[in-house]
């Protein structure tokens, strides 16, 4: 397995109960909905221990919604769940959903796991003032690279390994951005941590692991557990 291909599913197993925890926290605190941009093939509503009146709504392009729709076929979520075909790159039918679910939930926590690295920063940020408009998208997790990180993404063997779909994503300051656009940090966790308590350690590029021997670990440590995190995000005012 090539070292990208280790990141990528390294990633995906360690974000997943990291999220979980992010959901099953802010659902006790009062937040009856959640709206999962770009859900892919989640199955949160199936495998969390939701409560019946925790509305879930999944948005994603049609082919994908009708794939889950035939293969979830038969199995009993453990919430409201709703989803809904959409392209989201089409932006007045994006803003006219919005509005529609903004109107029918209450406090809601949007969530796009794995979507924003793939836009650019237009679609970003077109993306963050339409969530920010809606008066009920309260919270938003989504995730957090920092530029120390970026270069790996960048390089053609990454580049290669995700074909069409790489990384677009890369802004001088992730959360400046954010704050321009009227999103601010609430909370944040780390993969890095997050895989200490699995026993998964991050797959560091051998060189990294060399310079331990030069630099001391605690020091290559302190700068790679901030590599990569996921962050709830709250509206500044």
């Amino acid at each position: 397995m090539r070292r990208y291909e280790k990141y990528a599913y390294w990633s995906v197993i360690i974000r997943t109960p990291l999220i979980d925890r992010y959901v099953l926290d802010y659902a006790s605190r009062g937040y009856g909905a959640v709206i999962n941009i770009g859900a892919g093939l989640d199955t949160r509503p199936y495998r969390l221990p939701l409560t019946r009146d925790m509305h879930w709504i999944e948005i994603d392009f049609p082919g994908i919604v009708d794939f889950k729709n035939e293969k979830l076929a038969g199995k009993a979520p453990h919430c409201k769940l709703e989803r809904i075909g959409l392209d989201l790159s089409d932006h007045a039918k994006r803003k006219k959903l919005f509005d529609e679910l903004n109107a029918k939930v209450g406090p809601a926590i949007i969530l796009t796991e794995g979507v924003i690295p793939y836009l650019d920063e237009t679609a970003v940020g077109s993306l963050a003032r339409d969530i920010y408009d809606q008066p009920n998208f309260e919270l938003w997790i989504s995730e957090y690279y920092s530029p120390e990180i970026y270069p790996r993404f960048q390089a053609r063997k990454f580049k290669d390994s995700l074909g069409d779909s790489s990384f677009r994503f890369f802004p001088s300051d992730w959360f400046a951005f954010f704050e321009d656009r009227g999103w601010t940090q609430k909370e944040i966790r780390y993969l890095y941590d997050e895989a200490a308590g699995h026993g998964r350690k991050f797959p560091l590029p051998r060189w990294v692991s060399l310079l331990k021997f030069v630099f001391g670990e605690r020091r290559i440590a302190a700068r790679v557990r901030r590599l990569t995190a996921y962050v709830v995000f709250e509206k500044t005012g």
